[in-house]
C-alpha cells in the first residue's frame, strides 16, 4: 500500500439519472457549496495573478474565443448539462462556462504572461489474457484541491458514465458501462484553435461511445481548441491519439503499453520555445520512469503503486502551485471499473468506485 493519509476523507459521488439539464442541475444543486468555494478560490487567483476584477477576465475570455459553435455542433447535450449546473448551483452561466474551460482558461493565461506547469502522467496496459489497464494522475492547480467529486450519470437506456472532476466540471477523465474509459494530458506548446472544441467536451464525447474505434473516430472527426492526448481504452484494447488546433495524429503499433505525459510523440507542431516547458513539468523524466517502471504484467495494484512514485516525482503534494489533484486507474471490462485516489495516490488511498 503506496498510500499513507487521506487528504479527502469523503469524496462526493453525485448519481443522476435523466435528461442532460436534470443531471447538470443534480450536480449543481448537491455539489452547490463547493463549487461556490472553488469558484471564490479560482476568483481570488484571478484577482491576484492578472489584477482584474473576475467579472471582467471572465467576460474577456468569453467573449475572446469562440468554442459555442463547436460545442452545439459536436456535444450539444453537455451545454445542456452546462446550463444545468448554472441552474442548479445558482451562479452566472458565464462563470460555469469558464470553468469548465480549465485547459483553454491556461491558454488564455499564457496570453497574460502567465506561464504555468502542466502536469499529468498516463500509463495503460493491454495482454490477451486480462482486460485492459488505463490509469493516469490528474495535474491541476491547488486551488480546486478540496473540490474532488465523482459523478455517476445514468443515461435513458440504462447506459453508465463515471467522470472524476472537480465541483461544477463535467469531467476530467472517466469511463462507461461499455468498457471505454479516457485519460488526458495537456499539450499545450501545440497549436490552438478558439472555436475548436474545449478538452472537456472532447472527453465527454469519447465517453458517450460504445466501442475503442467508436471512440478513436470521434477524436479524429473533431475540430480541437487545445493540444491534448486522449489515452483511450476498452476491452478491445488501447490507442493513443494527440489532438491540438488544426490536426489529430494517432500513435500507430501501440502494442501492449501505453505511456504519455506532456510532450507530443507524435505531432512535430510544438513550439520553438517547447523544450522550457518540458523542463518545468519534468515531462522527459516522468515519461522515461514510467517506461521503465512500465512492465505488461502490473495488475491493478501494480499500476497504483507506479502511480505513487517520489522519485521523479509522478504523485505531486499540494504544497505545489500544482498539485495531483486525483489519481484513476480503469480496468476495461464490461463495464469499466475505476479505482479513484482522490488526492495525490501517495498520500491518498485509492478506492473502488462502485458501480
Amino acid at each position: 500500500m503506496c498510500a499513507v493519509a487521506t487528504r479527502t476523507a469523503d469524496i462526493p459521488i453525485v448519481s443522476s439519472i435523466g435528461t442532460p439539464a436534470q443531471r447538470g442541475e443534480t450536480h449543481g444543486e448537491h455539489l452547490r457549496g463547493l463549487i461556490a468555494e472553488g469558484l471564490g478560490r479560482w476568483a481570488d487567483s484571478i484577482g491576484a495573478t492578472h489584477g482584474l476584477h473576475p467579472n471582467d477576465y471572465i467576460a474577456a475570455f468569453v467573449a475572446g474565443t469562440d468554442y459555442l459553435p463547436s460545442i452545439r455542433r459536436w456535444t450539444p447535450d453537455l451545454l445542456e448539462e452546462l446550463k444545468g449546473i448554472a441552474r442548479g448551483s445558482g451562479y452566472p452561466w458565464e462563470w460555469i462556462y469558464a470553468f469548465n474551460l480549465l485547459d483553454e482558461e491556461w491558454t488564455w493565461a499564457k496570453k497574460k504572461d502567465q506561464e504555468l506547469p502542466p502536469g499529468c502522467t498516463a500509463v495503460g496496459f493491454a495482454t490477451e489474457d486480462k482486460s485492459p489497464i488505463l490509469a493516469q494522475t490528474m495535474d491541476i492547480p491547488s486551488l480546486f484541491d478540496g473540490s474532488q467529486a465523482v459523478l455517476n450519470h445514468q443515461a435513458v437506456d440504462g447506459r453508465r458514465t463515471y467522470v472524476f472532476t472537480y465541483a461544477g466540471m463535467i469531467g476530467l477523465t472517466g469511463c462507461n458501462s461499455d468498457g471505454v474509459a479516457v485519460v488526458v494530458n495537456n499539450l499545450d506548446v501545440l497549436p490552438t484553435s478558439p472555436t475548436g472544441l474545449p478538452v472537456a467536451f472532447v472527453l465527454r464525447g469519447i465517453l458517450q461511445q460504445k466501442r475503442l474505434d467508436d471512440a478513436v473516430n470521434f477524436v479524429q472527426e473533431v475540430p480541437h481548441a487545445t493540444g491534448q492526448h486522449y489515452g483511450i481504452g476498452s476491452p478491445a484494447g488501447l490507442a493513443s491519439l494527440e489532438g491540438w488546433g488544426g490536426g489529430v495524429a494517432r500513435q500507430d503499433e501501440l502494442g501492449a503499453r501505453l505511456t504519455h505525459t506532456n510532450h507530443p510523440l507524435m505531432s512535430q507542431h510544438a513550439r520553438d520555445d517547447a523544450e522550457q516547458t518540458y523542463q518545468r513539468s519534468r515531462s522527459r523524466e516522468r515519461l522515461s520512469y514510467v517506461e521503465r517502471a512500465s512492465t505488461v504484467d502490473r495488475d491493478v495494484a501494480g499500476v497504483q503503486e507506479l502511480l505513487c512514485d517520489r522519485s521523479v516525482p509522478v504523485s505531486l503534494s499540494a504544497e505545489r502551485f500544482f498539485m495531483t489533484f486525483g489519481a484513476v486507474v480503469y480496468e476495461c471490462d464490461t463495464p469499466a471499473r475505476m479505482w479513484l485516489a482522490p488526492g495525490p495516490p501517495h498520500e491518498t488511498p485509492f478506492f473502488q468506485v462502485d458501480a
